[in-house]
């Protein structure tokens, strides 16, 4: 007999083992007995409810029915029972959300539904919700997974299966009262509670219109970061100065997400007043929860033509408030919502602004993401990570693999499938084989200036993302051996110091790859060796900033004697002399460069499976300077007016970069010469 006939009105339930429903709570802030063993979860303080019935807020009564809701409520249990099943009530529809729902449905009746019931996760299997009747009372769940039943279906005796983690989402666009949970195995035991994750939002944060609690962007969160979930999420709300109270003794976040500002869109509302109150709220935050790591987010992309907003709204300046109301505030981060979804009307519920469950998700892994990379993990802990995400990469990420083994640069990213570190200079190296947590990455974390892509098959991704329309494969040429190779002993070959800094820099050919300071830098280091004839410099080798051999240089009068091989080898020596492996990147036009590597010995790898992608305002800067050094083309207007003249508001930050890199200054943006320093050349 099925549980869940055992369990009929008039079948006698004595055998099976039940347990209280409230024991097995996670995400509420306290229950209230209703009579007859039934009690009712909720997410907010009886003080809080008082508050968001009071004049201070906005809408009271609308207010009023989104907070019974039970929002990121769940039960949570072990259990080696096969079914399982939940004594609940849910109420009725609250009419506030079915105004919402009737933008996502249309206004006929036999179109409506829920969007919303109770769902199971059982040992990360997921079940999709479902809505009880309004008459019952009983909902049964099978726990044993129908794809690992013995043939022919047959399930599990009672007690005799294994142990089950299950999670009871309850509805979160309505609210419901439970009793009991009830097994046909031999336990019953409750989850410990977890850190929490606190999460104040609106409708968005609430759960609009992810059709499943369990799939929603909050619920999402707080599995990917480990943590319970405490949502409050209440549909309609804005910030709200004084909804605290009561509230703080029953939660200990341990991180808190803040996600307000879409509903500022839709009514009159005045600069003075939404600064205000965001400000007050803030740093109501800021005093309850001094230490917790807090991230703001502003308002998630929308379709304005969709749905217009109010002409007399302010919603516009909301992100620069936030932005302005967080900077106080140590531990507050300021998140671009703009970033968390692609605008895409596909990825919307009603077609303007709350997200459908593929949107949701999206939101989830980019926030995740982004919370991740700008949590205070330590350097230490994060290459730690990244040394073991890239344990078994592919050939094609050496780059990243090596720069994090010699500590180079900062590890933003790291985890299984994906690392983006970021090197001194701003370029960002780039390799995920999850590809929808690369795209995550991508889209909410990197920076997108310079970036060396590791994946091909996320190049198009990032030159979308971040409008990077210069593509530049290379080969990888790598030194696999690790003996060290014969010296040439004819060639006068020297460490050069800061003394040799003019020479350096007046004969490399790409004086855009390398700032002043990173030269100096280098040569302080003693990471330039130099090539001499009769006491005169003749050539040089160096390294770039990711740790691949380059600045190569054999100068006039003094080639196709063999300087180029013995530098290199030279180098190639001290890098193994450190413990080092020896690599460099070469442009596949390069072909004497390519048969260099391969006379040296280095293994020489496609230059399909990586490439270097940077903005293309800045990659024709860099061709026409270097085609002015090189005295190709006349300098008949300094590099300062060519700034200016290629300037572009959306360019700025890349041009911005480029001229920092070539030692020029942004003065109200425009580029000029930097005074010389003492000692350089006039």
């Amino acid at each position: 007999m099925r549980l869940s006939e055992m369990t009929g009105k008039e079948s006698p339930a004595g055998d099976l083992l039940r347990g209280a429903g409230k024991d097995f709570l996670h995400g509420q802030l306290r229950c209230v007995d209703e009579g007859g063993g039934w009690v009712r979860p909720w997410r907010f303080s009886a003080d809080q409810m008082r508050a968001l019935g009071s004049c201070q807020a906005w809408h009271p009564g609308l207010f009023r029915q989104m907070a019974r809701t039970t929002a990121g409520i769940c039960l949570e249990l072990t259990t080696d029972s096969s079914e399982i099943v939940v004594e609940l009530r849910v109420d009725e529809e609250p009419s506030a959300t079915r105004a919402v729902l009737d933008y996502v449905d249309g206004a006929q009746v036999e179109a409506r539904m829920p969007h919303d019931g109770v769902s199971l996760d059982v040992d990360g299997r997921h079940v999709a919700a479902a809505m009880p009747g309004q008459d019952e009372e009983l909902m049964a769940f099978a726990l044993d997974d129908p794809d690992g039943a013995p043939a022919g279906g047959i399930m599990q005796l009672p007690g005799f299966g294994g142990k089950h983690h299950v999670r009871v989402w309850l509805p979160c666009l309505r609210g419901c009262v439970i009793r009991d949970v009830l097994g046909n195995g031999t336990f019953l035991e409750p989850v410990d509670p977890r850190p929490q994750l606190l999460v104040l939002g609106d409708s968005i944060a609430q759960g609009f219109v992810s059709d499943d609690p369990a799939l929603s962007w909050c619920a999402l969160l707080s599995q990917r970061l480990g943590l319970d979930l405490v949502n409050q999420g209440l549909g309609g709300q804005v910030f709200q100065p004084g909804s605290f109270y009561g509230f703080a003794e029953g939660v200990s976040p341990q991180k808190i997400v803040v996600e307000f500002g879409a509903n500022y869109r839709y009514e009159h509302c005045l600069d003075r007043r939404v600064t205000r109150d965001i400000r007050s709220y803030l740093l109501e935050v800021s005093r309850l929860w001094p230490a917790v790591p807090t991230w703001v987010l502003t308002p998630l992309w929308h379709d304005e033509q969709g749905y217009p907003s109010h002409s007399m709204s302010c919603w516009e300046r909301v992100p620069i408030f936030l932005a302005a109301h967080c900077a106080p505030h140590d531990q507050m981060r300021l998140v671009d919502g703009r970033r968390l979804l692609d605008p895409k009307t596909s990825l919307m519920a009603d077609g303007f602004e709350h997200p459908n469950p593929q949107g949701q998700r999206q939101l989830a892994l980019r926030l995740a993401a982004s919370i991740e990379a700008t949590d205070e993990t330590g350097q230490d802990v994060l290459r730690a990570r990244a040394k073991e995400a890239l344990r078994d990469a592919p050939r094609r990420a050496f780059p990243l693999v090596e720069a994090v083994r010699r500590g180079l640069g900062r590890v933003v990213f790291a985890r299984v499938g994906c690392v983006l570190l970021e090197l001194p200079d701003g370029q960002e190296l780039f390799w995920a084989s999850d590809y929808e947590l690369g795209r995550s990455v991508i889209a909410a974390v990197m920076k997108g200036q310079v970036v060396d892509a590791l994946e091909p098959g996320l190049v198009r991704d990032i030159e979308l993302t971040h409008g990077l329309g210069e593509v530049s494969p290379y080969h990888l040429a790598i030194y696999e051996g690790s003996d060290p190779l014969e010296p040439d002993a004819s060639k006068d070959i020297r460490v050069l110091d800061e003394s040799h800094f003019s020479q350096v820099r007046a004969r490399y050919s790409h004086p855009e790859y390398q700032t002043d300071d990173q030269v100096r830098a280098l040569l302080a280091a003693g990471k330039v060796l130099g090539g001499f004839e009769g006491g005169e410099l003749v050539g040089f080798i160096g390294e770039h900033p990711e740790g691949s051999m380059g600045m190569l240089e054999v100068f006039e009068g003094h080639r196709r004697a063999g300087w180029a091989q013995a530098l290199e080898a030279a180098k190639i020596n001290e890098q193994l002399s450190l413990g080092l492996v020896p690599w460099g990147e070469i442009y596949p036009d390069n072909r004497a460069s390519l048969r260099l590597q391969r006379k040296l010995g280095l293994r020489v790898t496609p230059s399909n499976e990586q490439c270097f992608l940077s903005a293309r305002v800045e990659a024709e800067l860099r061709k026409e300077f270097a085609q002015m050094d090189e005295g190709e083309a006349p300098a008949s207007e300094g590099k300062a007016a060519i700034f200016e003249r290629h300037a572009a508001p959306e360019a700025s930050d890349s041009l911005a970069r480029l001229a920092q890199e070539l030692g020029l200054r942004l003065v109200d943006e425009v580029c000029a010469p930097p005074t010389p320093l003492e000692g350089d050349d006039a």
